[in-house]
């Protein structure tokens, strides 16, 4: 196997970043739940996607509402759903600490810690104008830390590609709550986007795009392979166009090009590291 890691290994980290990842995502939406700004920022997100001239495959990739605000979990379930994919989580990660050691615990606790208190109260991460920032570094830490993990080792295009990742997934997390900072200051939450303003919000998403298209360029001299993550350039730059019409509902317009631009880097990631394997 790589770098002579058990197979059992390299299966259960990703497993466990993924279960990891599915509890940050339920939790959150659990206590937006709870807090009562969910309910608010879906509506608004939602007349606005009514209005926007776009294509049927576009609007598909708005999110139509929270899964506690719309009935379809309740809340006791919801409970029931953190406890068991915490569990689910710890399982997963055990083998792995008998393999790597306290590594693995220093790691899971402040992964523990990014993921519950984003939105949980009384940290509430988001609502302090850190919540871009930790979403930034749980992300970089899942793919670095993962790797290291499972290799004993951390490589240049590896570290590179985490860097890269945070940013991304942290600019997906910024542009996704500009949309509706009125509702997040009414709600007492004062984020990142309403930290900077608007003009200082638009520069910081311009920055990181930059950013991360010079951190896939220094990759690609470690392997010319990872030239496929430009592969999301038509997506980046569609969206700077509308960020610079500033056309009616233009911060929910970009919403679907950040969506797209983190999951498209994540999986034409893969794709290079399968290629690289199979053809060296």
């Amino acid at each position: 196997t790589p770098y002579g890691a058990p197979w059992y290994v390299l299966v259960l980290v990703p497993a466990a970043v993924l279960f990891l990842a599915l509890l940050v995502n339920f939790s959150n939406d659990y206590f937006d739940h709870k807090s009562g700004v969910d309910a608010k920022v879906n509506a608004r997100k939602l007349r606005s996607r009514e209005n926007l001239e776009t294509s049927d495959s576009m609007r598909k990739l708005y999110w139509s509402g929270n899964q506690f605000d719309t009935g379809l979990v309740t809340e006791a379930q919801g409970r029931a759903i953190i406890v068991m994919l915490a569990l689910v989580t710890v399982v997963l990660a055990l083998p792995v600490i008998a393999y790597a050691g306290w590594v693995v615990i220093v790691l899971g606790l402040i992964g523990a810690f990014l993921a519950f208190f984003y939105t949980a109260p009384p940290v509430n991460l988001g609502a302090r104008g850190l919540g871009e920032v930790s979403v930034a570094v749980a992300f970089l830490m899942m793919c670095l830390c993962s790797f290291y993990v499972s290799s004993g080792t951390v490589t240049v295009e590896v570290a590179l590609f985490s860097v890269m990742i945070g940013l991304v997934v942290g600019l997906m997390r910024l542009i996704d709550s500009m949309s509706a900072n009125d509702i997040h200051l009414e709600m007492g939450e004062v984020n990142m986007s309403i930290r900077l303003g608007t003009e200082g919000t638009v520069k910081a998403i311009k920055a990181v795009v930059a950013v991360s298209y010079v951190l896939a360029a220094a990759m690609c001299c470690v392997n010319l392979i990872d030239i496929l993550l430009f592969l999301t350039l038509p997506i980046t730059l569609k969206m700077i166009r509308v960020i610079n019409a500033r056309g009616e509902h233009w911060n929910v317009a970009i919403i679907p090009f950040s969506f797209l631009f983190s999951v498209l880097t994540e999986a034409l990631f893969v794709v290079s590291a399968v290629c690289t394997l199979v053809f060296g």
